[in-house]
């Protein structure tokens, strides 16, 4: 994953000081995009996006974390590890991605593919233990775009991806060692990547938990107890433990 930084797109210097995020705090991953129908493209449009920012007397910089173009290209926004300006009521709990195109219609794949890894790339930084949601999920808003939203709560899913139950990657492994040390359930409040691969894995197998976001909610819990109920063996409980987990992922 190639990232263009702020140095070498040419971001202007800030009008204050950066906050850093308390990595404790932090909860979850939010996609917004330009809400412009015909934007710049490339770094012309991150140059833009940082000009109508700095314009405005409440944001120090650039409002976003990080940006992906429609080539798939990926601009670092703010610095790694700082709070950004792009989600009111939760940009010190939140790491923000901007889709520099409008979300509202088709998406070019270069730039879901580069969502898509950008996502995984954070995670990685918060050992995968943050959900992943839509800016309309958290305030009043139509960002990021339907087409874009509905990509993003349906799992992210490209085509050509390999259907988790045949995912032999070390991913899925590490996955199932974190499941084994602490259960998924909503009780916790259990958020992260492994809470989405179950929610995709419940939607492959015919129990479709409504949105794929990493959070254990209500609907995600109702539809493990379905799937433990035809399973016959497991416990009927909406937690997922490993012998859940295990016969959830059982090609």
């Amino acid at each position: 994953m190639k990232i263009v930084y702020r140095s070498d797109w040419g971001a202007q210097p800030p009008r204050g000081k950066f906050r850093a995020l308390n990595p404790r705090k932090v909860q979850g991953i939010v996609l917004h995009h330009s809400g412009v129908m015909n934007p710049p493209k490339g770094v012309a449009a991150v140059k833009a996006y940082e000009a109508y920012h700095l314009s405005k007397p409440a944001y120090t910089a650039i409002a976003y974390g990080w940006l992906v173009d429609e080539e798939g290209v990926i601009y670092e926004g703010r610095p790694i590890g700082m709070q950004t300006g792009a989600t009111r009521g939760w940009n010190s709990r939140t790491e923000s991605i901007c889709y520099t195109g409008f979300g509202g219609r088709d998406v070019p794949p270069a730039a879901l593919q580069s969502i898509k890894d950008l996502v995984a790339h954070i995670q990685k930084r918060y050992d995968n233990n943050l959900w992943v949601k839509p800016h309309r999920d958290l305030g009043q808003t139509t960002c990021p775009g339907d087409v874009l939203s509905n990509w993003l709560v349906g799992g992210m899913e490209i085509d050509g991806d390999v259907p988790l139950s045949l995912d032999t990657s070390d991913r899925l492994a590490e996955l199932a060692k974190e499941v084994a040390r602490r259960p998924l359930s909503r009780k916790r409040r259990s958020r992260g990547e492994a809470v989405r691969a179950v929610q995709k894995r419940l939607k492959e197998r015919g129990h479709d938990p409504g949105k794929i976001d990493g959070v254990m909610g209500k609907l995600t819990a109702y539809r493990t107890r379905r799937f433990q109920r035809q399973m016959g063996y497991l416990k009927i409980d909406g937690r997922v433990g490993i012998r859940t987990w295990s016969a959830l992922f059982d090609a």
